[in-house]
């Protein structure tokens, strides 16, 4: 199955509830489509959470009577965010009562593809992948399915071969859910939407990336009088972000604001903006806006700080326990989606400590890393 941007239009779709999370945190926002600024999702992230309490399931069983053993793959533990990944498959695998193999790429995408086969010639009833690299990880994919073995993506999916259900937040929507933000404070700022922003891009082969990217670029674009003065690969990475915003700043004596594809991306720019002697507070007219994704902790503590604007939020481990309900049903013959598109949530200076936020998750305060 291959992967693109264009699979967001088929992702399950979630209610009133779901959507509304984004919409009470950004009111001057609108909308839930990939072209718009919150993303939607099949399940209440309340529910879901409320669900994952429950007592551990009695063992699962696979199609042939046995307990399913599940292999998965997690691309690195260096960044909190697959801390919370690890932490809500170990949470799914005890609620539906799997046995668990994990092992860890440590960033190597070819290891992974090591690592995965040899998940297999373990046997393993159910393979979940969260890849380093969507075309690297394309041979494990196909393994899994030449042996009957069905593969569940999260976070990050695979641009080749038969996935069986994909889980991850809807990537195009967060960012345009950037882009859109960006431009309604510029509008606060000048009266009209306007100004000079950097994009740093995340770690390009992986499919979070290039939908984030795809989702910022196509909603910018709409305000022809933002102007993207630098795109620069930040690779998910807070010391490449520094390097690239260091050279950014020496080169641009205006910026109103950076996008960053996640939050360790935005913590490099803010360090950056820092070391320049070029952090204002918030509401000052030279403040370099930063909004970025994911709701790392670092992230929370920066926003609470003045030195980061917002963050899109999503839930690693809410949305890692819910691929591992649908090995569950798939185990029980039951159809499970294809995509699956979990619910994320705009914080703020405004909405970091309210209920809202609390009901929705603060993942990054459940791990340690």
């Amino acid at each position: 199955m291959a992967w693109n941007s264009d699979r967001f239009d088929r992702w399950s779709t979630h209610g009133a509830s779901a959507g509304a999370l984004v919409l009470c945190a950004a009111a001057a926002l609108s909308g839930c489509s990939k072209s718009e600024n919150s993303t939607t999702a099949s399940t209440d992230a309340g529910a879901s959470a409320a669900a994952s309490a429950a007592p551990t399931a009695a063992p699962a069983s696979d199609a042939g009577g046995g307990k399913v053993k599940v292999g998965f793959s997690v691309s690195t533990l260096n960044n909190a965010f697959f801390v919370g990944l690890k932490s809500g498959v170990e949470k799914g695998a005890k609620a539906q009562g799997f046995d668990l193999v994990q092992t860890n790429a440590n960033g190597d995408a070819q290891q992974q593809v090591n690592d995965a086969i040899n998940l297999l010639s373990q046997g393993v009833t159910a393979l979940v992948l969260n890849p380093i690299d969507s075309k690297a990880i394309i041979p494990a994919v196909e393994k899994a399915n030449a042996m009957g073995i069905p593969v569940f993506t999260l976070d990050r999916g695979s641009d080749g071969g038969k996935v069986t259900s994909f889980v991850a937040s809807d990537n195009v929507a967060l960012g345009a859910t950037g882009a859109n933000w960006i431009a309604d404070q510029l509008k606060k700022r000048y009266g009209s939407a306007k100004g000079n922003v950097v994009d740093l891009i995340g770690l390009v082969g992986t499919t979070a990336a290039t939908d984030r990217e795809k989702g910022f670029s196509d909603a910018i674009a709409k305000y022809p009088d933002i102007k993207v003065v630098a795109r620069q690969e930040g690779a998910f990475d807070q010391e490449k972000s520094l390097n690239a915003m260091t050279n950014i700043l020496q080169k641009y004596p205006q910026i109103d604001a950076v996008f960053g594809a996640n939050d360790d991306n935005t913590v490099g720019a803010e360090k950056a903006i820092d070391n320049s002697g070029r952090y204002k507070p918030l509401g000052d007219k030279d403040h370099i806006m930063v909004i970025g994704a994911d709701g790392t902790a670092q992230a929370l503590s920066a926003i609470r700080a003045g030195k980061q604007d917002a963050t899109i939020s999503q839930n690693p481990i809410e949305m890692s326990a819910k691929a591992l309900s649908f090995i569950a049903d798939y185990s029980a013959k039951k159809e499970v989606p294809a995509n699956y598109a979990w619910p994320t949530l705009l914080i703020d200076k405004s909405n970091i400590d309210s209920d809202e936020t609390k009901k929705y998750g603060l993942w990054s305060e459940q791990v340690s890393q």
